[in-house]
C-alpha cells in the first residue's frame, strides 16, 4: 500500500510499514482460505456423491447382497449403511472436517489481521485526523444502524401483514 505523502514522523512511518506487512500476509491468507475452500467443497461433492451411490440401494439387504458379491468395500457397506439408514441427515449434520476446522481457523486469522492493519493505519494518523476518523466511523455507524432498524420495520410489516389475512 503506497502513499504519496511524506510522513514526517517516523514513528507514523513504522505504523504505516507494519500495515503493509499486514496486508502481505493478508494477501497469502487469502490465497490459502480460498484453496481450503475448494477443498472442502470438494469434500462436499464426495458426501453428496456417496449419498446418492447408498440411495440406489431400495434397502439394506440390497445393501448387504452388493457387499456380499463383492461390488462395494467393506469400507463402503459400512459408510452406505450409515447413509441409509441417516438419510439426508447424514449429509447435513456431519462433524466438522479437518479442512473445515483450519479454514474456521484461517478466517479468524484474518479477521484479527485486519483488525491489527486498521489500528496501524489508525496510529499513524495525526492526532486531529484521529478525531474526524472516529467522527466518521461514528457516524457510518450511526446510519449503519438506522438501516437496520428501517429493515427490521419493514420485515416486521410483513409478518403483520400475514398475520392479519383471513384464515
Amino acid at each position: 500500500m503506497k502513499r504519496p505523502q511524506k510522513y514526517l514522523s517516523s514513528e507514523a512511518h513504522g505504523y504505516l510499514r507494519e500495515a503493509e506487512a499486514c496486508s502481505l500476509v493478508l494477501k497469502d491468507l487469502e490465497h490459502i482460505s480460498a484453496k481450503l475452500q475448494r477443498r472442502i467443497d470438494r469434500e462436499a461433492a464426495a458426501r453428496q456423491a456417496d449419498f446418492e451411490a447408498a440411495m440406489q440401494y431400495h434397502s439394506e439387504a440390497e445393501i448387504q447382497d452388493a457387499y456380499g458379491w463383492e461390488f462395494i468395500t467393506e469400507a463402503q457397506y459400512h459408510a452406505y449403511l450409515d447413509l441409509f439408514r441417516r438419510g439426508r441427515k447424514a449429509i447435513e449434520d456431519h462433524p466438522p472436517t479437518i479442512s473445515e476446522m483450519a479454514l474456521s481457523i484461517v478466517r479468524k486469522v484474518i479477521r484479527d489481521l485486519k483488525a491489527d492493519k486498521r489500528e496501524y493505519e489508525f496510529s499513524a494518523l495525526t492526532p486531529e485526523q484521529q478525531v474526524v476518523e472516529l467522527q466518521r466511523a461514528e457516524q457510518t455507524r450511526k446510519e449503519w444502524k438506522a438501516h437496520i432498524d428501517h429493515l427490521r420495520k419493514q420485515q416486521g410489516r410483513i409478518v403483520e401483514s400475514k398475520d392479519d389475512g383471513p384464515l
